[in-house]
């Protein structure tokens, strides 16, 4: 798999406490971004699925 890489932007404080977290449960937090990334993509397509669905009946 073919990967890019991406700077983003957080709150003070907030990249500290999640690797925290994650760093017990053994996660990494480019994994965790890109399951989260992959979830909200799905969502979005099921969401303009239906209203796709819904204009044309």
């Amino acid at each position: 798999m073919a990967t890019t890489r991406h700077n983003i932007t957080l709150e003070e404080g907030v990249y500290d406490e999640f690797a925290k977290y994650a760093a017990k449960k053994g996660i990494k937090i480019s994994t965790w971004i890109n399951i989260q990334m992959k979830n909200f993509i799905e969502e979005e397509k099921m969401i303009e699925e239906y209203r796709n669905k819904k204009r044309n009946e």
